[in-house]
């Protein structure tokens, strides 16, 4: 038997896994031969994969949303052009609220077979990074946790495009746009 964990976009999922593991008192990631995720999902897959509490994922969901999604208020003519013509949040504090979690983790560190969809805007075409569970996908291994993170989870008028160190002329986004 093979079993895949398949999470997709939307935080609170985590929650659902965070009390799966309080009851088997283990982490939930050594229960998949596979987990795949997309956007938040796949931001919860990779805490999976490197054995992080589904607990200390959620705290990073919690504590810092107000960091990641500031609350606009009143915008004002130049914050509305902004939301208008350029993303409403910035990578950067993404990244920051990433890199205190994952740290400076390479995907291929991963404990579990890993695959995070994302979608390459410049190319048109859904691209899959995976870690090397067979000799062929070796491509992706040596790039940074954060760098897939933000490649999934880079939702458009949310985060800009995500460039990606090891595929050069890619500009990833949040695969979730080829399904609409």
């Amino acid at each position: 038997m093979f079993r895949i964990l398949s999470l997709d976009g939307g935080g609170i999922k985590g929650a659902l896994l965070v009390a799966i593991e309080e009851e088997i008192k283990e982490p939930i990631g050594e229960y998949f031969d596979l987990i795949a995720g997309t956007s938040t999902g796949g931001i919860l897959a990779l805490g999976l994969g490197f054995r992080i509490p589904t607990g200390k994922i959620m705290e990073f969901y919690r504590d810092m949303d107000p960091l990641i999604f500031p609350a606009t208020g009143r915008l004002g003519v130049k914050g509305f052009v902004r939301q208008i013509f350029g993303t409403k949040h910035s990578h950067a504090e993404l990244r920051a609220a990433l890199l205190r979690v994952l740290a400076d983790r390479k995907f291929g560190e991963s404990r579990s077979r890993l695959i995070i969809p994302t979608y390459d805007a410049v190319r048109g075409r859904i691209f899959l990074l995976k870690t090397a569970h067979h000799p062929r996908f070796h491509y992706d291994v040596g790039a940074l946790a954060v760098d897939v993170a933000l490649a999934t989870s880079a939702a458009p008028t949310y985060f800009a495009a995500a460039a990606f160190p090891t595929h050069l002329g890619s500009s990833f986004v949040d695969d979730g746009v080829w399904a609409k």
